[in-house]
């Protein structure tokens, strides 16, 4: 027999007496958002233990089954599905299977009691006429408070007994007698939905109930919002009877797993969706299925799920039936708990109860609140952090937090960034510092820029140590907008403002290239600063504008800030300045071909990195690389042309015990490059593609996209050459890309040809001829002859497709042919 209920469920929905979803807060399970059904998935295990309970049900020995957990955490779906195994059981019998009633309890004003178990006996009037008119004739009085309706049709009101608790009791005792009676003669499974908002009449006659149908086909199936039956005692109570007896079932919901989210996602957009995308939808919505859905609205369209802006759209917004849910869970609340959960929700996912009790005010009254919030299922205890809550998902911190008028969250984050300071009496420790930043910038007009600003540059520079590039961004940013609120004709705020630029211009060039615009903006920002208050020059800003020609192909310009540094370390012996210079004539000198010239310069500058290091100089910074590593790049790869080829080994080697222990990101990644370029040089497949996987891992792992593209290059030559033809090209084509979005002009032709190499051992000979080509026209324009030097193994295939007068022109121009506004 087909599931009685009082209207056909959705698809995945829950059923209910409209068809809308239940009074009062979201659906069970929602899948408006796409045509598609959603999966019954991540809960086979319950469905198996209340298929069980109901089987033994159906044969005469009586169960009680409880599902409790949170709104949306899919109570109605397993309901569904279990109706329709009892459905199938029944078409698989001879015997007729059991009848399954749906009943529902519903909030709010005009309920009548005993609702719940109305709607039962009026599905079952309609589904068995005859057996139900005989069952309940003996007891028409007694039901007449169930089914009015009947009563008031046969013109008898109830006959009453004179003691009121005994008539109750009467009329419970006949529902009880008609529900056996309909069983005996085919089995009965009621499925009784949303207990949180049943009349105590109804409680008590379903106590009654569980008790009687013990050795009866008569199964029933319930379910609660797991917060609200532990807060209400009278509810609590009664669930704990009718659950306790020998033959019960309570089954405890919690979110889906992070392979069932994967499974709900792939059903609704296809295969394929980045493991990020369901990584987000799960941490957000602690594995809720209807938080899930709500979450995967946003996106509208399920195909844009595959796109690479799809975890920026997940985190976009707080969805509008979550908001709406969550906000009625915290209108139950009484305001004092609600103020200390909204303090809870401004100190972070992660509640520090220390810093809260020296947070709160007198009227927020935090052990109280604490304890409701916990019973309301909105705060967890972390077994592993004593004196440390979470609350039960992300968007319930990021609702209460959005439902604050902006004053009042900024004042509570100034609060909360005022207690940090004052937890150590004024001495911050290194794990609080980022902390006090984040709540200091989130205050807004509670504090002033001069209060918030030191707390930015204690954290950037915290995150700087922590080699964090990301957050040291972050920082800076911030910090370079709170300075336009100091007074601008104030000297020391031209300064700092000064100081943050080029700061901020040295680490963009750290994680997107010196060449990157915004690197380079923020650099000439910096020094036309310097020179608006009449400093003299900053040989870091003036080496880092230097990096930054160079990289961009711009040699002349860079021969000008080299000039500087020159001139400037013969006035001042800045270390800085005689590196600076040093090592950016030398490249110029290198790319242009001049490699004895080159040799000379870099050598001088190795030389001086090693001295100045032995003579504890901090250089690294400002260079954004340990300048023994700097120099000994270009020195390796100059030797190498040479012939030097022990000496080029013995460089590598330098390179990489330097960068082995303890040393930055950056070093680390330019030490595994310069040795993976060297092994492909020497088609030594095997360290190629060690040093530029490695260093493809380093660079990510911090944020440093400028070293993952290079060394992109590098592994994907590796592995083209090691057999892996499609990978190893859509690789290397993706980090040339790259590249040139960062305006990365240096050592392309150097890839270029690599690219070339890696297309002809793929035997791909047109797509190679292509890009010996492109190192051609790169070659001519910017007039880098040294990248047709005939060591490298790029030359003479060159060569042998495109002719062996390829490229003679530009490699017979001799240093004397250099003219100004090359590289443009």
């Amino acid at each position: 027999m087909r599931p009685c209920s009082p209207a056909a469920p959705e698809a995945g929905g829950s059923p209910r007496a409209n068809g809308s979803p239940e009074a009062g807060g979201p659906p069970e399970f929602e899948s408006a958002w796409t045509a598609a059904p959603s999966p019954f998935t991540g809960r086979s295990q319950e469905l198996a233990r209340l298929t069980t309970a109901a089987a033994s049900a159906v044969v005469g020995q009586g169960h009680v089954a409880g599902v409790l957990g949170p709104p949306g955490v899919g109570k109605t779906r397993l309901l569904l599905e279990l109706a329709a195994r009892l459905e199938s059981m029944d078409a698989q019998e001879t015997d007729p299977g059991p009848e399954v009633v749906w009943s529902h309890c519903f909030p709010g004003e005009g309920v009548p009691a005993y609702w719940l178990w109305t709607q039962i006996l009026r599905r079952l009037s309609a589904t068995r006429p005859d057996a139900f008119r005989e069952a309940t004739e003996p007891f028409e009085a007694l039901l007449a408070p169930l089914m009015p309706e009947r009563s008031a049709t046969r013109g008898a009101g109830p006959k009453w007994a004179s003691d009121w608790g005994q008539a109750r009791f009467l009329a419970h005792d006949a529902v009880c007698e008609v529900l056996l009676t309909l069983a005996g003669q085919q089995p009965l499974v009621l499925l009784l939905e949303d207990l949180q908002w049943a009349d105590h009449a109804s409680l008590d006659l379903l106590r009654l109930l569980s008790t009687r149908c013990q050795g009866h086909p008569l199964g029933i199936v319930l379910t609660a919002r797991e917060f609200e039956a532990e807060s209400d005692a009278t509810l609590r109570r009664m669930v704990s009877d009718v659950l306790r007896g020998p033959r019960t079932e309570t089954l405890r919901l919690c979110g889906l797993s992070l392979r069932a989210v994967g499974a709900l996602v792939e059903a609704h957009a296809g295969p394929g969706v980045d493991p990020k995308v369901v990584a987000v939808l799960h941490r957000r919505s602690e594995g809720n299925p209807y938080f899930v859905m709500q979450l995967l609205s946003l996106v509208g369209d399920a195909r844009r799920l595959h796109r690479p802006d799809a975890v920026d759209a997940l985190l976009a917004q707080i969805p509008t039936g979550v908001r709406e849910a969550l906000h009625q869970r915290f209108t139950a609340l009484p305001e004092p708990v609600l103020r200390v959960l909204r303090l809870c929700a401004v100190i972070g996912p992660e509640v520090d109860t220390d810093l809260l009790h020296r947070t709160a005010t007198r009227d927020e009254p935090v052990i109280a609140g604490l304890e409701s919030a916990i019973r309301a299922g909105l705060l967890g205890e972390d077994p592993h952090h004593p004196g440390r809550l979470h609350f039960a998902h992300a968007l319930v911190q990021e609702t209460l937090v959005d439902e604050l008028p902006r004053e009042d969250r900024h004042r509570l984050h100034a609060r909360v960034a005022d207690a940090l300071c004052a937890r150590r009496r004024g001495q911050v420790g290194d794990e609080e510092i980022e902390r006090v930043a984040h709540h200091s910038w989130h205050a807004k007009s509670a504090l002033t820029a001069a209060e918030v600003l030191p707390r930015l540059l204690l954290a950037a520079e915290h995150a700087e140590r922590s080699v964090a590039y990301e957050q040291v961004e972050i920082w800076l940013r911030r910090a370079v907008h709170l300075v336009g609120f100091l007074p601008p004709d104030d000297s020391a705020t031209v300064a700092l403002e000064q100081k943050l630029h080029i700061q901020l211009g040295q680490v963009l060039a750290t994680t997107r290239g010196y060449g990157h615009p915004e690197a380079e903006t923020a650099l000439t920002r910096g020094r036309a600063l310097s020179t608006a208050t009449h400093a003299p020059e900053d040989p870091s800003v003036l080496w880092a504008l230097c990096a930054a020609s160079l990289v961009s192909g711009r040699y002349d310009a860079s021969r000008q800030f080299s000039r500087l540094l020159r001139d400037l370390s013969r006035q001042t012996r800045e270390p800085v300045a005689a590196l600076g210079a040093a090592y950016g004539e030398g490249i110029v000198l290198h790319v242009r071909g001049m490699l004895p010239q080159a040799l000379a310069e870099l050598e001088r500058g190795v030389g001086m990195a090693d001295r100045f290091a032995n003579e504890g100089h901090e250089l690294a910074r400002t260079f954004q690389h340990d300048p023994r590593v700097s120099c000994r790049s270009y020195d390796t790869f100059t030797h190498w042309l040479l012939g030097n080829r022990q000496t080029a080994d013995a460089r590598r080697r330098e390179l990489l015990s330097l960068t082995a222990y303890d040393s930055r990101p950056s070093d680390r990644s330019f030490a595994l490059y310069v040795d993976g370029v060297v092994a492909a040089w020497e088609g030594d497949t095997h360290t190629a593609l060690a040093s530029g996987d490695d260093g493809v891992r380093v660079a990510g792992e911090h944020g440093l996209l400028y070293w993952k593209a290079m060394l992109g290059v590098v592994k994907g030559w590796a592995l083209a050459h090691a057999g892996d033809h499609d990978d190893g090209l859509a690789l290397m084509h993706t980090s040339l890309a790259e590249l040139g979005g960062s305006r990365t002009y240096l050592r392309h032709p150097l890839h270029l040809g690599l690219l070339g190499q890696a297309h002809h051992h793929a035997g791909r000979t047109e797509d190679a001829r292509a890009a010996f080509r492109m190192l051609l026209a790169a070659v001519e324009q910017r007039r880098e002859r040294v990248y047709l030097h005939p060591a490298l193994p790029a030359t003479p295939l060159l060569h042998e497709l495109l002719g062996h007068g390829a490229g003679d022109a530009s490699a017979d121009r001799g240093p004397e042919r250099d003219r100004p506004g090359d590289g443009r």
